[in-house]
């Protein structure tokens, strides 16, 4: 007999072998306001720590050349955090009768690893030197700083695979007016059977939407506003009664 485990496996041989019934690619950061959300998570990461080395020093001021050092380094900090950090990605995904597998990479040429990795290495230089110029209080920031630094120093591109197995028994929210859509399953611990999609636009997402109803035509298919939404339905409020 075999075990979940040999049978996830074996399910997965078969998803992965299965005829494609359509291919599509997606380039972004996911949700519509996603990518407005990166940008201000960097921005804003980037402005704490230039306010933190100007509040512990007297000597940083707009005119000295200092705060222009600094501001230019953070500012490139700024850029590589937004697109290494928090990258759109690519994902090539495939529908088969089975469900959905997909790759997924960073949209990241590899000079911008090299240049990362070099400006990684300056960054724990500057860190240091901070530390020692400002005194005690500077190393929070700067210690904060060099651990990002640290962390950037062996960046590598990468490909990860994932799949979605879908079946009659699957509910598919998508939200109105976003590229996005989303599968779950009446079945606690299911994770093989929950997962995003993601399409370039609707038009795209309607194409897809088409042919999962010729594939499963009993499936269920839900408009909703907002991602969160899809928890209201009741193919989750059956997981919180099963607990």
């Amino acid at each position: 007999m075999m075990s979940s485990k040999d049978q996830i496996i074996k399910l997965k041989e078969e998803l992965y072998s299965a005829e494609i019934i359509y291919a599509w690619d997606y380039e972004g950061a996911g949700l519509k306001y996603n990518n407005l959300f990166n940008w201000g998570y960097s921005v804003f990461i980037g402005l704490l720590i230039l306010l933190f080395l100007w509040s512990v020093s007297e000597d940083i001021t707009l005119n000295s050349y200092s705060f222009w050092a600094i501001f230019t380094f953070l500012t490139m900090m700024v850029l590589i955090s937004r697109y290494l950090f928090t990258p759109d990605k690519h994902r090539c995904y495939h529908l088969t009768s089975m469900g959905i597998h997909y790759t997924e990479q960073d949209m990241i040429p590899e000079m911008a690893y090299k240049i990362a990795r070099g400006f990684a290495w300056i960054g724990i230089v500057v860190c240091i030197i901070i530390a020692f110029i400002f005194g005690p209080l500077a190393f929070v920031g700067a210690g904060a700083f060099a651990l990002i630094s640290f962390g950037m120093t062996n960046f590598q591109p990468t490909v990860d695979k994932s799949h979605i197995f879908i079946d009659e028994r699957s509910v598919v929210f998508h939200i109105i007016n976003d590229g996005v859509v989303s599968l779950a399953i009446p079945e606690k611990g299911a994770y093989g059977y929950i997962g995003d999609i993601y399409t370039q636009t609707l038009e795209q997402k309607a194409e897809l939407l088409s042919h999962l109803k010729l594939l499963f035509p009993e499936m269920e298919i839900v408009k909703i506003k907002r991602l969160n939404d899809q928890y209201k339905h009741p193919v989750y409020q059956q997981d919180e009664i099963a607990e």
